[in-house]
């Protein structure tokens, strides 16, 4: 008895072909966890500080009375529905729009370097509107900025519901830098400690 193989849809093949392509940038983007055996901590600080800096900018940005609705829609029994209003900055639905574009970000960051400590950071190089830029020590290379977003994916990537939770907390930027750069990922509170 033969057995055939069913033929695959194209709609699966079109399906199958992102998950693969999601596949391969993420075990791209996990490799780049450890470089030489350890990750780059600087970029990770970096990247960390960016995402939150980024974030906030953009959080502030919105109208804080515009809202948005939240619950359920279903009606209960006695005729009311569930569904209640809340502010739209910072709220889950913001976030995660927000966190879809953030790594794109990162190329309007340089790299620095503290002549005094000789520690590596990231600064931002392009003007915001209605912001005055001042750019001492910084590198203009393209390497910089590829650090920077290879680091954004990976820690938007493993910590995007902590960020949709501070944010959602209503916490301040130095309170979700704070929380997210040294306590909960570690990674700048890592990185200055071995510069040190």
């Amino acid at each position: 008895m033969r057995i055939y193989a069913k033929p695959v849809c194209s709609t699966c093949r079109e399906m199958r072909t992102p998950l693969v392509i999601g596949a391969v940038v993420f075990c791209c983007l996990a490799g780049l966890q450890e470089v030489s055996g350890r990750r780059d901590l600087a970029a990770y600080c970096g990247a960390c500080k960016a995402v939150v800096d980024e974030l906030s900018y953009e959080v502030d940005k919105v109208d804080p009375k515009k809202t948005i609705q939240t619950g359920s829609y279903r009606v209960d029994s006695s005729g009311k529905q569930s569904a209640k209003s809340r502010r739209y900055a910072g709220s889950e639905t913001h976030m995660t729009e927000l966190l879809e574009t953030v790594c794109e970000k990162m190329r309007d960051y340089g790299t620095t370097t503290d002549p005094a400590t000789g520690h590596r950071g990231y600064t931002r190089i392009n003007t915001r509107p209605g912001e005055s830029l001042t750019i001492t020590n910084v590198n203009l290379s393209s390497g910089g900025s590829e650090e920077l977003t290879n680091a954004c994916h990976y820690v938007v990537g493993e910590h995007e519901e902590v960020i949709i939770d501070l944010y959602g907390d209503g916490l301040t930027q130095k309170e979700v830098e704070n929380e997210l750069c040294y306590e909960v990922t570690g990674y700048c509170a890592e990185y200055e400690h071995t510069e040190l």
